[in-house]
């Protein structure tokens, strides 16, 4: 079970910003306790602060994850992941645009490995059943909060990035991510926000089609 402290450096890391206020109403914590917490992690060096302008008003303090605060459990977990595909690339030899192949080609591995590890935890008949089972299975994974029904669509969405300052740097994990749910969940789906460009959560949208695809196995 993760301590008070690793559940702020969690939230800081997910969602690149946060203020302390916002911290104690995730949390259910009072604002000094959360300071407390912040002061501590500030002082092992895995947060700073900065004041942040919103329009008019006083500037508010903003905390967000050093460079070594980034380090974490999902990156851990992602990077395991990716080597491991490394490994099963010693036969294929990717031409042209040697990086981003070679990145592509990982990142579907890594996808697909997702999905063969939770595919036994879907098994729903229709589109909500299977939405609902998906979003459950990859909630451990740090990939999906919770979703909603609006309008006939399936909102999907995560507020805290597992792998944010990778996110930043390359729109693969976030592809790989969206080909997870694509294949779990058995029909087209569509990311329409970004933490990693600044959002405040990772959405994805899967709208039912005609006839709902069945799930290959």
């Amino acid at each position: 079970m993760e301590s008070t402290r690793e559940q702020i450096l969690r939230l800081v890391r997910g969602r690149r910003e946060v203020t302390v206020a916002q911290l104690a109403e995730a949390l259910d914590l009072s604002l000094q306790a959360v300071r407390r917490h912040l002061d501590g992690l500030r002082a092992d060096g895995l947060l700073d602060v900065r004041l942040a302008r919103h329009g008019v008003g006083r500037p508010a303090l903003v905390f967000f994850a050093t460079e070594r605060g980034e380090e974490g459990r999902s990156y851990m977990q992602l990077l395991s992941r990716v080597v491991r595909q490394l490994d099963k690339m010693d036969a294929k030899s990717p031409s042209g645009d040697a990086e981003r192949k070679v990145l592509d080609l990982v990142f579907t591995g890594v996808a697909e490995d997702l999905v063969a590890e939770h595919l036994a935890e879907v098994n729903g008949t229709t589109l909500d059943q299977r939405v609902a089972e998906t979003s459950r299975a990859l909630e451990r994974e740090g990939i999906v909060d919770s979703w909603s029904k609006q309008d006939g669509d399936f909102h999907v969405v995560n507020g805290e990035c597992p792998y944010l300052r990778l996110a930043e740097m390359t729109p693969a994990p976030c592809s790989a991510d969206l080909h997870v749910l694509e294949l779990l969940i058995g029909s087209p789906v569509e990311q329409t926000k970004r933490i990693a460009d600044g959002s405040p959560m990772c959405e994805y949208i899967v709208r039912p089609v005609g006839v709902e695809k069945e799930l290959k196995t």
